[in-house]
């Protein structure tokens, strides 16, 4: 990525010496190695924004966003991408509601966001009338404290350190999630003659993973063995690639179905012939391993949307084996934690250490052991044919859906596929309603970050791409993001931090003209209660029409090559490929194209 000519670059003085507090603030980010910082900016780190650019020489380098939601998201997603502490900086009160939404999705993603706030002046003789008044809290922290693991606010130069490494290592200590931290104007703006020295960081390193008792995997490998069916459902596992690896080797060692509705992660290769997500097969199962399930009745138990009566989809009872850390961070504001569930073996230790436990154990139970060796034989056979099945299924669909006018989601899906299969790829953002999955070859665990943001927050797609975009600059992989209308509406100014750096990106957007979510919700309980339950009279309040946006044409008043509206789904192959090609030659490029809803 080139800086445009307006980015501010290194100047020739040559600042040795910390000579502020801000500076020593900027010694500590250095010493961590961030390769960005977000920042949309703000008077209440002015001193902070100053030594970055004239005493850090831009490193790491800043990327400016107009909105703090942009800059969390950004964040979020290159920290998702890379499983390590991304840096953003809020600007006091203000700006910190504006990105609390995006510690939100963070959190709930459990990923590692550092943010660091401007404050103050906590002294009151200092503060500029009115305006340092209405945006000085009594503990800014209180205003995110409910979805971060930590924060703080230094009162002295003497204990930024501390407060900067205990938020990185609390941010990178598994269940991951952001921290906060306020400077307060005095912290960043006092003077330093003697300076102030950078701890060792080695000697504060995130500490290790937590392993599985060993009396739990025992229990849980001798009922896996012992099972007739047993299934594997997986949520956000796969936050590296070992974790992956594990996973495959123990679903191969048992021969049991692997089921991923949600696609937060990429948690198992759609090709592998025990990858069964989408199929129903799980219901039989007579024990269940939930492996990272977040809301494990998401996947049993069948929810009336109006009514919100439930009945369980198991067609029997089921052993439950879970495995994750989810019980280490619970929230008093939001449950995020979901249901609580009957477990027959909980096992509270890192995933990957687990899962590696689990297919040793169950290795070595399986050894001598014929009868369970014939049933994983059979019963793999079964699930192969099963998955072969299902994805014919899918390209059946697809070929139904071809010529239908607004253009159908399969057929975008399967266009974009023929343009991208020979190329190197990333998917930083969405999942187009699932067909990714279903239409794509998607077996490489840099192909495909996650498509949700853990909480749910609209707004959250253009940022979150950016991030992961920014994390895959330096291979070889074009990054794509899958783009929600209505999600881009909530923050078309991404599309200028997205121009102004240059950042080679892909955005196709779906754009079904609603806030869909919304539409289905109203026509459904319209039904219910017997009134006008019709697309047309639920648009009303969820639509994006009157005027409809012309995506193509902002993001080309904003640095971004444009296209469409694509409407016509015989024109797909040739603006893909053109888009394609602007991208592969360092262009950020927008393809609207109107769709089906879903």
């Amino acid at each position: 990525m080139e800086p445009s000519s307006s980015n501010a670059t290194p100047s020739s003085t040559d600042v040795v010496e910390p000579t502020w507090g801000s500076d020593h603030v900027v010694d500590l980010i250095q010493a961590y190695d961030f390769d960005f910082v977000t920042f949309n900016p703000g008077a209440s780190f002015r001193g902070l924004e100053e030594s970055l650019v004239n005493y850090g020489q831009c490193v790491p380098e800043i990327i400016e966003t107009p909105n703090e939601g942009i800059s969390v998201a950004i964040a979020h997603g290159y920290a998702k991408a890379t499983d390590e502490p991304a840096l953003v900086i809020l600007h006091d009160i203000v700006g910190t509601l504006q990105g609390s939404m995006g510690l939100f999705n963070a959190y709930c993603d459990r990923v590692p966001v550092l943010a660091l706030a401007g404050g103050g002046p906590a002294r009151k003789a200092t503060r500029r009338p009115w305006i340092e008044w209405i945006h000085t809290a009594l503990i800014q922290g209180n205003l995110v404290r409910d979805y971060t693991k930590f924060d703080d606010e230094p009162a002295h130069i003497d204990g930024v350190a501390e407060s900067i490494i205990r938020a990185y290592r609390t941010a990178n200590t598994a269940p991951k999630a952001p921290t906060y931290v306020t400077l307060d104007f005095a912290v960043q703006e006092c003077e330093l003659p003697d300076g102030v020295e950078v701890p060792d960081l080695s000697m504060y390193d995130t500490p290790s993973r937590p392993a599985a008792d060993p009396a739990a995997i025992d229990d849980a490998a001798e009922r896996l063995v012992a099972a007739d069916d047993p299934a594997i459902l997986v949520d956000r596992a796969g936050t590296r690639p070992a974790v992956v690896e594990e996973l495959v080797q123990l679903a191969e060692t048992l021969g049991a179905g692997v089921y991923d509705s949600r696609r937060y992660r990429y948690n198992f290769p759609n090709t592998h012939s025990l990858d069964l997500s989408g199929t129903e097969r799980y219901r039989s199962a007579d024990v269940l391993l939930a492996v990272d399930v977040w809301s494990l009745d998401y996947r049993t138990q069948k929810v009336d949307h109006v009514t919100h009566e439930t009945q369980s989809l198991m067609d029997n009872s089921y052993d439950l084996i879970d495995i994750g850390l989810d019980d280490y961070e619970l929230s008093s504001l939001v449950p995020d934690y979901c249901e609580l569930r009957e477990t027959t073996v909980s096992v509270n230790a890192d995933t990957e250490l687990a899962l590696a436990a689990l297919r040793r154990a169950v290795a070595d139970k399986l050894d001598g052991d014929s009868a369970a060796q014939q049933r994983i034989e059979d019963r793999t056979a079964e699930l192969e044919a099963l998955h072969d099945e299902q994805r014919e299924e899918w390209e059946a669909e697809a070929a139904a859906a071809w010529d239908e006018d607004p253009i159908s989601v399969p057929r975008l899906t399967a266009e974009l596929k023929e343009v991208i299969e020979d190329d190197e790829w990333v998917i930083v953002n969405g999942t187009l309603c699932g067909w990714i999955h279903r239409l794509l070859e998607i077996d490489e665990f840099d192909q495909y970050i996650g498509g949700h943001s853990g909480g749910a927050g609209v707004g959250y797609g253009i940022g979150a791409a950016i991030g992961g975009a920014l994390a895959y600059q330096d291979s070889d992989r074009i990054p794509i993001n899958l783009q929600a209308d209505g999600d881009l509406m909530q923050y078309l100014g991404g599309l200028w931090t997205l121009g102004h750096y240059e950042i080679p990106l892909l955005t196709i957007v779906h754009n079904n003209g609603t806030l869909y979510n919304s539409t289905q919700h109203r026509m459904r309980l319209a039904d219910h209660r017997d009134r006008d339950s019709s697309f047309e009279r639920a648009l009303i309040g969820t639509g994006l029409k009157g005027p409809t946006p012309d995506y193509a044409s902002l993001a080309e008043s904003l640095g971004v090559k444009g296209y469409g509206p694509v409407e016509d789904p015989d024109e797909l192959p040739a603006v893909l490929a053109a888009a394609w090609e602007d991208v592969q030659n360092g262009t950020p490029v927008l393809v609207d194209v109107v769709c089906q809803v879903r």
